[in-house]
């Protein structure tokens, strides 16, 4: 008994923690410099060095938006599939999302079979992207992307 209730305590401590990230994440406003670079923000598809594609917000939301939920929070973006796809780029092994590294590592590499249809390029308040999906834990996703290497 005393087990059950250890781990239902610690369930809800992390779902609250959780919850706590998410709020926190989509509550905080976007700085000035944030805002200002907006403008020229852009998502670049690379393969061995060579810029395949390179796509602003607009042209990522004309991609087609896509809303899954994901941790107890909804994710709203082009699926990673499509935008690969849209940039000549659907065979791939791997892909290594990069950002600019402020508020996580900057980095992560995906294989294959952790690219499904739910993994999505969610679009944020501050006008940049995030990479989320089923495979990719909350603590490890990539914010403010910057380019996505595709080998």
């Amino acid at each position: 008994m005393r087990t059950r209730l250890a781990i239902a305590a610690v369930t809800l401590v992390l779902l609250a923690g959780v919850a706590a990230a998410w709020w926190f994440e989509s509550s905080t406003p976007p700085s000035a410099a944030t805002v200002a670079s907006t403008s020229t923000y852009r998502v670049r598809i690379t393969r061995a060095g060579r810029e395949l594609a390179s796509f602003d917000l607009a042209q990522l939301q004309a991609i087609g938006m896509k809303t899954v939920m994901l941790q107890g929070g909804t994710e709203q973006g082009p699926s990673l599939l499509a935008v690969l796809e849209r940039a000549g780029a659907s065979d791939f092994t791997t892909v290594t999302i990069l950002g600019t590294g402020t508020r996580d590592t900057g980095r992560i590499e995906l294989g294959v079979a952790d690219v499904g249809p739910d993994t999505v390029l969610d679009i944020a308040k501050r006008g940049t992207v995030k990479v989320a999906g089923p495979n990719i834990p909350y603590d490890m996703r990539v914010r403010d992307v910057t380019e996505i290497q595709v080998r």
